[in-house]
């Protein structure tokens, strides 16, 4: 149930008992001990693991961090036996007489030690000695060393002899001039390079304004396109609010005509009840009269004797139904004068309604041409400041092509003085390097006259030598031809050596190619 991982750890299943994880150490089967009711040996998940965790947010994200806890945290130790005895040493109390003792036996080892130094000192002396008397000298290691010294001046001496044949000279002059055009050569092609440079860093300015110039274009068309519709919808609007308000102004005129209605019927109405009520009254004293003529007749019939009562009783009825009457035609013209107030009263209101009609739709037109009036005003003023910044755009973007333009000429004025300046720097860089290059052929010339003048006479007695042999074993032609042979494998040498060091130096092959024709035109 246990695997044992390549880190010395083991991977633990699990069971009922112990949970599945990583074991260090020992693996449950073998440790069982708890702590907390978890295993010692089982490795934490990660460091946050049993701590509280917080959270913040800072410029780089969410951060985790640990809150510190008053309880303690107990973590086992696992040690070895070594380390357990180790530990248990050092906590041992330490006597005198153990002290006493570890001193005596730290002063003896001190002892012999320095006796066996002692002995190894004598021994390597010994050694020492008896080798110094062993040794002799060996002169073949000084000898072979001055000759390795003696062929390093001559092939030095040899190679500068060589500097001064006039075929090398020229092949020297060759090499220069290539340089120097190779040199030239990459001036005008850096100086095209930064011409070419400088036309496309204009063609993409150009192409910058150009597009600016398209944008302000658009942006301008987009703006005009806005205004218009703003207009076209504020212009529907206050149609829709001029529709709004006849729509509202009719509302209230029939709304007023059905007043007026509702009040003409209820006038009508009241005159109709005040009729009914006339007639009414009218048949109500008809029916009295009919009753006191039938009392009058009966009280004829039956009182005859009270005649003079009931012509008491008559005049008093006549002069009662008189005032009656007065007071019934004295009501009726005060209900005459009434309707009459009425009538003019609703003629009035109905006259005050028109003329009110009137003042408000008078006023409804002075006000929407108030307001036509000042959308027309408001429209003028922001075509007008519309047009200024138009001009004032159109204005700064002259300027600042202008500018540009200016800039540019400035710049390339710079460019072609900076240009001045460093092809005059180089041919002053050129001219003291040739001088530099002529003082230093001269002195190394004064150096090789001098070299010259020292083993002149070696080299001059080896040659001596040299033709002594040859003169000895071949005939005179044979050793002329030969050294002739001699000197063009030199020379060729030496032009290999230096077309050689033109190419460590990274000189183009066309150039190198070039200098190795002239050098067979030479040969």
């Amino acid at each position: 149930m246990a695997r044992k991982t390549k880190s010395g750890n083991f991977e633990y299943r699990g069971n009922s008992k112990f949970p599945a994880g990583v074991y260090t150490i020992h693996p449950p089967p073998v440790c069982d001990r708890m702590l907390e009711d978890r295993p010692i040996h089982l490795r934490r998940s990660s460091a946050y693991e049993g701590k509280e965790i917080g959270k913040i947010r800072d410029k780089s994200g969410v951060r985790k961090y640990l809150i510190p806890s008053k309880e303690r945290m107990v973590y086992p130790k696992i040690m070895t036996k070594k380390e357990y005895e180790c530990l248990k040493e050092r906590n041992r109390v330490i006597t005198d007489e153990e002290r006493q003792a570890a001193a005596e036996a730290a002063e003896e080892e001190k002892e012999r030690l320095m006796r066996e130094s002692m002995e190894r000192k004598e021994a390597m002396c010994l050694m020492d000695l008896k080798k110094s008397r062993d040794k002799e000298p060996k002169t073949s290691e000084i000898e072979e060393e001055a000759r390795k010294r003696m062929t390093h001046i001559l092939d030095r001496a040899q190679n500068m002899r060589l500097e001064q044949e006039e075929e090398v000279q020229r092949c020297n002059r060759f090499i220069l001039e290539t340089k120097c055009r190779a040199i030239r050569d990459a001036q005008i092609a850096e100086k095209k390079l930064i011409e070419r440079e400088i036309l496309e860093e204009e063609k993409r300015l150009d192409d910058m304004m150009e597009d600016e110039r398209r944008w302000a274009v658009k942006e301008e068309l987009r703006k005009e396109e806005e205004d218009a519709a703003k207009r076209l919808r504020f212009a529907k609007f206050l149609k829709e609010q001029i529709e709004e308000n006849e729509e509202q102004r009719v509302l209230k005129f029939e709304k007023k005509q059905e007043e007026s209605r509702l009040i003409n019927l209820s006038t009508v109405a009241w005159q109709q009840d005040e009729a009914e009520r006339q007639r009414k009254k009218e048949a109500e004293h008809a029916r009295v009269r009919q009753e006191f003529t039938e009392v009058s007749e009966q009280m004829k019939r039956y009182k005859d004797v009270e005649q003079e009562e009931n012509r008491i009783i008559d005049l008093r009825i006549k002069d009662h139904l008189r005032q009656k009457e007065e007071r019934d035609a004295k009501k009726k013209e005060e209900q005459r004068l009434e309707n009459l107030r009425k009538e003019r009263e609703r003629t009035r209101i109905v006259t005050r309604a028109t003329h009110t009609r009137e003042i408000q739709a008078h006023i409804d037109e002075i006000n929407m041409t108030r307001v036509r009036e000042e959308v027309e005003r408001e429209w003028r003023r922001k075509e007008k400041e519309g047009a200024l910044k138009r001009l004032e755009a159109q204005k700064m973007l002259q300027k600042g092509r202008m500018e540009q333009i200016n800039n540019k000429r400035i710049m390339q004025a710079i460019e072609i003085e900076r240009d001045r300046r460093e092809f005059e720097r180089i041919v002053r860089v050129q001219q003291a390097a040739l001088c530099k290059e002529k003082e230093e052929r001269e002195r190394k010339q004064q150096q090789t006259s001098i070299l010259r003048a020292e083993i002149l006479k070696q080299v001059n007695e080896k040659e001596r030598e040299r033709i002594a042999e040859r003169q000895n074993m071949f005939e005179e032609g044979l050793a002329i031809r030969a050294e002739v042979e001699a000197r063009k494998k030199k020379l060729q040498e030496v032009m290999e050596r230096k077309c050689q060091e033109m190419r460590e130096n990274k000189v183009p092959d066309s150039y190198i190619n070039e200098v190795k024709r002239m050098i067979e035109n030479i040969q």
